[in-house]
């Protein structure tokens, strides 16, 4: 017996539907509404059109995106694993569909209710409780986590910022395993405030008082209440979850170029050559496809680069880590020469100009030694700031070379295409 189709909602428009093809094993199949319009696209990368999509490797990317992983995903097979003995990613995203990130929802109804339980996020950044508060959220939330990422994470609705005629979730909270990944929610709340001292666009967070939990602001959440579409670089370039390390940046640079508009792509370029130069100097080995996204709130409208997020440094936990995709060929962490080359062609900056934003990265790597330190002795924790530190020092030693004195004349015709 065929299982019945997932609907697709766009904005809470109907959109489409998604199924199992009933002719081939492992074949996905997506089709729009005969209605549909252009503003119910569920992707820039698949406009409304009567021909059906399909894919035979797993769910379309754009559908995969925010498909749980890692301890979500542990949880959730757990709790439903009575109910859907067989399951797949269609069954997972019918669970957690109708509560995710972006634009997009699912159902295995006509209609949809994306109501999230209330949490009262000022008790989550309080908590002193002995027990594990994230096992609590993770039991409470799972099945409203439409989020990727091997991090344990869930989305809550905050109750104490906003009204509760809002039925969607408002925030994202993360987790660690302390025995492998010791201090991971500091480690980002640093690396995140550092990169807005470099002048990075960067997500909205807290760390709770008791340093095991990072709150993240969603910024695909407008103030009204709309969720604006976001897509990353995994959809972008068609490619599954598990592709998310395949590729570099300078091709992320091109397809940037693809996809932003033209009149906000001066400083997406600009933004994006922060970002990677950024992750290069606090030794970021995560930077991958999925860690870049464009955003837009209407598929026919503007796209721009999202906010920089899930930064941390990965070093101190992998000690022989690289780069997360290639740079000019190599994984290997860059010094300020070839990161002069990289800013210079993706954003056609002077030499001048590019050294000045490599400049601004090196006050954000200042600014991260500064807070390792100061968290360090605030919280006693005295190896983790000093393997912190190190990372942030190696990667602001790299920068601080001599800056090179000319860039080869093929560098100079202007940003990646």
């Amino acid at each position: 017996m065929s299982k019945p189709p997932v609907y697709v909602f766009a904005d809470g428009f109907p959109s489409g539907q998604l199924f199992r093809s009933d002719r081939e094993d492992g074949l996905f199949v997506f089709g729009y509404e005969r209605e549909a319009s252009e503003h119910e696209a569920v992707s820039l990368t698949m406009p409304v059109r009567p021909e059906q999509y399909e894919s035979r490797h797993g769910l379309l990317p754009i559908f995969e995106m925010n498909l749980p992983e890692g301890t979500l995903k542990g949880r959730l097979h757990q709790q439903f694993a009575k109910s859907i003995p067989q399951f797949d990613d269609l069954d997972l995203l019918s669970i957690v569909g109708a509560s995710q990130i972006g634009r997009l929802r699912h159902s295995l109804s006509s209609t949809l209710d994306e109501t999230v339980p209330a949490e009262d996020l000022r008790e989550i950044l309080t908590y002193r409780g002995s027990e594990d508060l994230f096992s609590y959220l993770l039991d409470r939330f799972a099945r409203f986590s439409g989020i990727s990422g091997m991090q344990p994470k869930v989305l809550v609705r905050d109750t104490s910022l906003r009204k509760l005629a809002h039925h969607g979730a408002t925030h994202i909270v993360k987790s660690f395993d302390a025995k492998e990944f010791p201090e991971l929610a500091a480690n980002e709340f640093i690396c995140t405030q550092a990169a807005a001292a470099a002048g990075i666009h960067t997500v909205r967070a807290e760390l709770s008082e008791n340093r095991q939990l990072l709150i993240v602001d969603r910024f695909d959440l407008l103030p009204s209440g709309k969720y604006v579409g976001i897509e990353d670089f995994c959809v972008l370039n068609a490619l599954s979850a598990s592709e998310r390390y395949d590729g570099s940046y300078e091709e992320i640079a091109k397809r940037l170029g693809q996809f932003a508009s033209p009149e906000i792509l001066g400083e997406a370029r600009e933004q994006y050559a922060l970002m990677v130069a950024f992750a290069c100097a606090i030794e970021n080995g995560d930077a991958h496809l999925k860690n870049f996204s464009v955003l837009y709130d209407d598929p026919e409208g503007v796209v721009r680069l999202a906010p920089a997020y899930d930064m941390v440094t990965t070093t101190p936990y992998i000690p022989k880590d690289t780069l997360a995709l290639t740079l000019e060929g190599s994984k290997a962490f860059p010094n300020r020469k070839r990161l002069l080359r990289f800013v210079r062609k993706v954003t056609g900056k002077t030499e001048a100009a590019a050294n000045s934003l490599l400049d601004q990265v090196a006050v954000g790597t200042s600014h991260a030694i500064e807070l390792a330190h100061q968290y360090a002795r605030e919280h006693d924790v005295k190896d983790f700031g000093e393997r912190l530190s190190r990372a942030f020092e190696r990667g602001l030693s790299r920068l601080s070379e001599s800056p090179v004195v000319s860039v080869p004349d093929h560098l100079d015709g202007g940003p990646a295409p």
